[in-house]
């Protein structure tokens, strides 16, 4: 009889092994699939919604000795267009800064993805011209230029709609010209999220753009991890932009293996290793915390 069981056993971990892997969000149905948020690096995120998919900042190459970076692996199935990066709708940057946007990275995967647009500050676009960008690729490239409270600007593609306002980069003075943008985007009509890239957590610079932020509810904001560690940047949260959920980013390295510890410390969530994901809606995709 032994040799019928351990056939038997044998037949059952390969079918185990065939199984599709419930936390790959690309692996699952749109429908199975309505909100997803998968860390990249910083303050890089992949967002889905159906078969939807948008990245905020996820080509940069610098760490500033600080932040995560992408994985190489990761990187290159983002460029390459490999699961469970295939088939990327539209590329966000918040700002020029080296941890959040190179010219070289972002320029290879325009080219082997000829069809994806990229939005971003006019300081990006520029960097991106003069780093090799040619008139076709120029097409894709869409530059909001705004001043730090000028109303929101919007554009749509596809099944997305684009709101952009520009928050000044936290550092005052020191970063005073730095075009800092935070986008919220709908995908499909139905999850609406908010990217703040490294807004400074000044009250005054929400509130003129409160009609702005009463909108369209947040079903997700990422602001830096900062906000949640300040009563003012909570405060914003909470009485200015009410997502349902936040998720805290730019979260330095030294955090990476040690999460918990840091969410029970600031009080929140965030992201703090490369490759989490979490669920931005309650049927969502699941998280690997």
């Amino acid at each position: 009889m032994k040799p019928v069981i351990s056939l038997f056993f044998a037949m059952v971990w390969l079918a185990v092994l065939q199984l599709p892997l419930a936390a790959d969000a690309h692996e699952l149905s749109p429908e199975a699939n309505p909100g997803c948020a998968r860390y990249l690096g910083n303050e890089g995120i992949m967002v889905t919604s159906g078969d939807t998919r948008i990245l905020f900042d996820a080509f940069y190459a610098d760490s500033y000795g600080q932040y995560a970076l992408v994985p190489d692996a990761t990187r290159q199935a983002l460029i390459e267009g490999r699961k469970p990066y295939a088939n990327v709708d539209a590329v966000f940057v918040s700002h020029v800064h080296g941890d959040h946007f190179t010219p070289a990275p972002t320029l290879a995967f325009l080219r082997a993805n000829p069809s994806v647009p990229l939005y971003a500050s006019r300081q990006v676009i520029d960097a991106l011209l003069a780093a090799g960008a040619d008139d076709a690729m120029l097409q894709r490239l869409h530059a909001f230029t705004l001043a730090a409270g000028d109303p929101a600007q919007s554009a749509s593609v596809g099944s997305i709609d684009i709101a952009v306002v520009r928050i000044p980069h936290a550092g005052g003075q020191r970063t005073e010209n730095i075009e800092n943008l935070a986008f919220r985007v709908t995908l499909n009509d139905s999850m609406t999220v908010l990217h703040l890239g490294d807004a400074d957590s000044d009250d005054s610079l929400f509130a003129p753009h409160q009609a702005h932020w009463d909108a369209q509810p947040l079903d997700a904001a990422f602001p830096p991890y900062w906000f949640l560690g300040s009563a003012a940047g909570q405060s914003i949260l909470d009485q200015r932009l009410k997502p349902a959920r936040t998720i805290g980013i730019h979260v330095p390295i030294a955090a990476a293996g040690s999460g918990d510890a840091w969410r029970t410390r600031l009080g929140g969530d965030l992201f703090t290793d490369p490759g989490e994901i979490r669920g931005l809606t309650e049927a969502g995709c699941g998280s690997n915390r």
